[in-house]
């Protein structure tokens, strides 16, 4: 059975990165717009954990500590408070006085992955299955088909496919820079479903290092510190997730097969082939 999260809070573009993270755990999710309809909420559903956003204004103190408590008592060791860069007095007194676990708002991409994964995941290794994409093309192993140009200097070109999509992705690093800029687009085989909007999560060894989403054209970008691997989560549908594995990022590093073992949830196999036609806007 999937874990499920309880998340509380009511703005809704963070929201919509926490039920995405949440969902690349492979755990469920249930929304709340505050901590009276999430009592309501827990007392009819089994859930696992608890993500609370505090209010910033509090108009009754007494209150919201009561309804913290129940669910520190209902919840022991799973609460995490969701606060500012720098939380109110009230609010930084809560945490202190029951040492709540939190993370901050600006680094819910970094933070809420590792430190949810423990409560969810008190076992560690266990895994969502995620369907694995196909690599079509690695313009640093395989030479172009003709007619092609090859990628210049710094620039790699992955193509990567599945049966619901294809997915084309430029890394770009400078010789003497410690950054990767990542720039990818996603195309659907079934023309007629939207490519806007769609999940991606960059993920490293150590958690996600970004959440974007696709704009009109499925196209996301991602800059990030030097990695020698990554891998991406698209959500091609609710609750249906691709995986995406990069070979080695430095060319003279380590063997392809090493960084497969690390990523695969289950046998998969690498196919090169000549690079699909069209164009990608940028």
């Amino acid at each position: 059975m999937q874990p499920r999260v309880l998340i509380v809070c009511d703005r809704a573009a963070e929201r919509d990165t926490i039920r995405v993270l949440v969902g690349t755990m492979g755990c469920q999710w249930v929304l709340a717009s505050g901590i009276e309809e999430a009592l309501a909420l827990v007392s009819r559903e089994r859930t696992s954990a608890a993500l609370l956003e505090l209010p910033g204004t509090i108009s009754d103190p007494v209150k919201l500590d009561q309804g913290l408590r129940e669910f520190l008592v209902r919840f022991p060791g799973r609460v995490m408070v969701l606060t500012d860069e720098s939380p109110t007095p009230m609010i930084s007194e809560l945490i202190s006085k029951y040492s709540i676990p939190f993370v901050q708002r600006d680094r819910l991409a970094a933070d809420l992955w590792p430190r949810l994964e423990s409560m969810v995941y008190p076992q560690p290794g266990i895994r969502r299955i995620t369907k694995v994409a196909r690599l079509l093309l690695d313009t640093f192993l395989e030479p172009l088909p003709a007619g092609i140009r090859g990628s210049q200097s710094g620039t790699r070109q992955l193509v990567y496919e599945t049966e619901s999509l294809t997915a084309d992705m430029a890394f770009e690093r400078s010789p003497d820079s410690t950054r990767t800029a990542l720039l990818g687009q996603i195309m659907r085989n079934e023309p007629k479903i939207p490519v806007n909007g769609v999940p991606v999560v960059l993920k490293s060894r150590k958690g996600p290092l970004g959440l974007k989403m696709t704009n009109e054209v499925g196209e996301f970008y991602f800059e990030f510190q030097n990695e020698r691997s990554v891998n991406l989560e698209i959500e091609v549908s609710p609750n249906d997730w691709v995986l995406l594995i990069s070979p080695p990022l430095d060319p003279f590093g380590g063997r392809e097969e090493e960084t497969l073992s690390e990523f695969r949830p289950g046998d998969t196999s690498t196919i090169y082939a000549s690079k699909p036609q069209g164009k990608r806007g940028r």
